[in-house]
């Protein structure tokens, strides 16, 4: 059912489509269909949420999705209850919706809590949804101040009428809660394995990942001076709209100070101090398979005394069958290998993990070990056919 508040902002923005497209001389002045992409409402997965982004409209799916024109704002609102709005890109979370939002914002904690609040099950671990019963009583709303220090005031009668609804109880959560809830799902968007390169007065490949349970990266690059650097976190990707962290290199000193350019593409600049050097790096995810449930990513070194000592990364996508697509980075190796990537794949048993990288129909490497769902740890070994071994690390989370 399309809420009185929707038809609104749909009449809204045809008026101003039919004005823009007088102004142009009417037809005949080329293609003017938009691009369209897909999108993700998250806070987990938000399911039942109406949107409206240019022409396209409608209710977010049980997977969170909706489609954006590319380049115009997208509005969320559940009824008559306006939550917000962000420009289209792959994955909107809350933090999005208000003016400098963080994960301690008062306005972004109070979104999330309403929207934990009309969950139907009260489990948000699989997703949030709204019941196809609360979305259109949700018509019947008045518009909800989420600046509001006395959220549970303000909706009162909105918590009565989904209780009712639904027949079960809705229970608004704490903002301590709300903030615990939104920074892990701000950690696990953005967790996962990214491959790119640095420039200026230095040069060379990186592989870092992103850990779902600290925020922290970590990872390997490859200096065309000094050879390889070991780069730690020191400051866990931020939870606001800059999503800003800091990674460096002990030995050297290097420092890499970024921030994420949506969920999947990150961006910054390094420095060496020492030696007065700069330069600038970007990096993209690697892996990341559309149907994954879960992602998991370690990194991995090679056994001291193997032929070849290289250093890289595994990412792992599970997806509900429990299928297992990934792909190795190997950042740097001894043979003269950098900023090599071999896709493999595998099962997951319990939480026994068994993968191939195949070449061709040769089995070229294969990887074992321990991959928790329920606590994201992450451990196991690899062989390959030359006679290398090693060991990898790393965690994960559940995306859906």
């Amino acid at each position: 059912m399309v809420s009185s508040k929707h038809q609104f902002l749909l009449t809204l923005l045809t008026m101003l489509s039919l004005l823009l497209l007088a102004a142009c001389g009417g037809g005949g002045g080329g293609d003017t269909t938009p691009t369209t992409a897909t999108g993700v409402f998250k806070d987990d997965n938000v399911a039942g949420v109406d949107y409206v982004s240019g022409g396209q409209s409608g209710t977010t799916g049980a997977d969170g999705s909706f489609t954006y024109e590319v380049g115009q704002p997208v509005s969320f609102m559940v009824g008559n209850v306006v939550l917000g709005s962000a420009t289209g890109q792959s994955v909107i979370t809350p933090v999005d919706l208000v003016t400098s939002g963080t994960s301690n914002s008062t306005e972004v904690l109070n979104l999330v809590r309403f929207l934990l609040m009309l969950d139907s099950d009260g489990d948000s671990t699989n997703g949030i949804t709204i019941s196809s019963g609360v979305q259109s009583i949700a018509d019947t709303w008045s518009t909800v101040d989420f600046t509001t220090a006395d959220l549970a005031t303000a909706l009162a009668s909105i918590i009565s009428d989904a209780a009712s609804t639904d027949g079960t109880s809705h229970t608004l959560p704490s903002s301590v809660t709300a903030q615990s809830h939104l920074e892990s799902t701000l950690r696990c968007v953005r967790a996962g394995g990214y491959q790119g390169t640095f420039a200026g007065d230095d040069s060379g490949p990186f592989g870092v990942l992103v850990d779902a349970s600290t925020g922290l990266l970590s990872g390997f690059a490859y200096s065309a001076f000094d050879g390889l650097l070991t780069l730690s976190g020191t400051t866990a990707v931020s939870f606001d709209q800059s999503a800003t962290f800091i990674s460096g290199d002990v030995s050297s000193g290097a420092i890499f100070s970024g921030q994420f350019n949506g969920p999947s593409q990150i961006s910054g600049t390094w420095d060496l101090s020492s030696t007065n050097e700069s330069g600038t790096f970007s990096g993209a995810r690697i892996g990341g398979s559309a149907n994954a449930l879960h992602r998991f990513t370690g990194s991995f070194t090679t056994n001291p005394g193997s032929p070849v000592i290289s250093h890289g990364l595994f990412t792992f996508d599970i997806d509900s069958a429990d299928s297992v697509t990934g792909i190795a980075l190997t950042v740097v190796a001894t043979d003269g290998t950098v900023n090599e990537l071999a896709p493999f794949t595998g099962t997951l048993t319990g939480t026994t993990l068994n993968a191939t990288i195949m070449d061709g129909s040769v089995v070229d490497a294969t990887i074992v070990g321990t991959l928790n769902k329920s606590s994201g740890a992450l451990s196991g070994t690899w062989s390959d056919i030359d006679g290398n071994t090693g060991a990898f690390s790393g965690s994960g989370c559940k995306l859906n």
